[in-house]
């Protein structure tokens, strides 16, 4: 905020990106006002506010944070990777891999408790990601005599090399913008299981790239899980699905493009 008053002050006109919203449902009330009342404040000094999703600029519309034609939405992507990172989803018993800060937000205890009740079913998960609540989602496992099929990694700098080698993702969120580690996920050639949460729906296309669950429904995550899970091919499929969605819509080169246009506009003006 102090960033963009500073450069308002001298003339310089600011372009600012959202990578979410703290004012979305998902976050407890006291912060969602308070996220609130700062982007409210801030936004004047803003020449452009970009959205990552769709939905965020939804969200900033129907909260009347700023003036509809000051947002604009410009989708999330991510650099391609090589061939040899890509993922073989239909690999048998699958590797199931959540990339996400450990904290509550994330819920990886929805998840955990999914995966209680296919215990029958062969699967191991990979949970990429360190955070304060680590401690308790270690114990959650261990009180759901799961233990052994779940691997804490921390903090990875090789994420990439992590999918490859995984065959499903998932990410069980409470709140979410428009998170990169499903794009991440699709270019790997991953099908997707994620809760429909801030702008998930618009990357993951229920019943062809993947599912998408309600937030901290347990039965339902299992359900879409065990679907995966029992299905080589339906992973497979999902996966090339996902794959083909992210080269035609989430590359890099296509977020370089539509951002340099908004900045030329802008400067146009000045």
């Amino acid at each position: 905020m102090f960033g963009r008053v500073a450069a308002w002050s001298l003339g310089t006109p600011v372009l600012f990106t959202a990578h979410g919203w703290g004012f979305t449902d998902g976050r407890p009330l006291a912060q969602r006002v308070a996220f609130w009342l700062a982007e409210k404040a801030a936004a004047p000094f803003s020449a452009k506010i970009i959205t990552v999703c769709e939905a965020d600029l939804l969200a900033a519309r129907r909260t009347h944070v700023t003036r509809h034609d000051r947002l604009v939405a410009i989708p999330n992507a991510m650099p391609d990777i090589s061939e040899f990172l890509r993922a073989n989803p239909d690999k048998s018993p699958p590797r199931i891999i959540m990339v996400a800060r450990l904290s509550w937000w994330k819920d990886h205890q929805t998840l955990l408790r999914a995966l209680a009740g296919l215990v029958e079913l062969e699967w191991t998960l990979d949970l990429v990601g360190d955070g304060p609540t680590r401690f308790q989602i270690e114990a959650l496992a261990a009180s759901l005599k799961i233990s052994d099929r779940v691997y804490f990694h921390g903090f990875r700098s090789d994420v990439a090399s992590y999918l490859a080698a995984a065959q499903l993702f998932v990410l069980a969120s409470k709140w979410e913008g428009f998170p990169r580690s499903i794009l991440e996920a699709m270019r790997a050639g991953l099908p997707v299981v994620a809760s429909d949460v801030g702008g998930v729906h618009e990357s993951v296309r229920d019943g062809e790239t993947g599912f998408v669950v309600r937030a901290g429904d347990v039965e339902e995550l299992r359900e879409r899980l065990r679907r995966l899970i029992t299905s080589p091919t339906l992973r497979l499929q999902m996966g090339r699905a996902g794959r083909a969605l992210y080269e035609e819509r989430y590359s890099f080169e296509r977020l370089v493009a539509q951002t340099t246009a908004v900045y030329s506009a802008v400067l146009a003006e000045v």
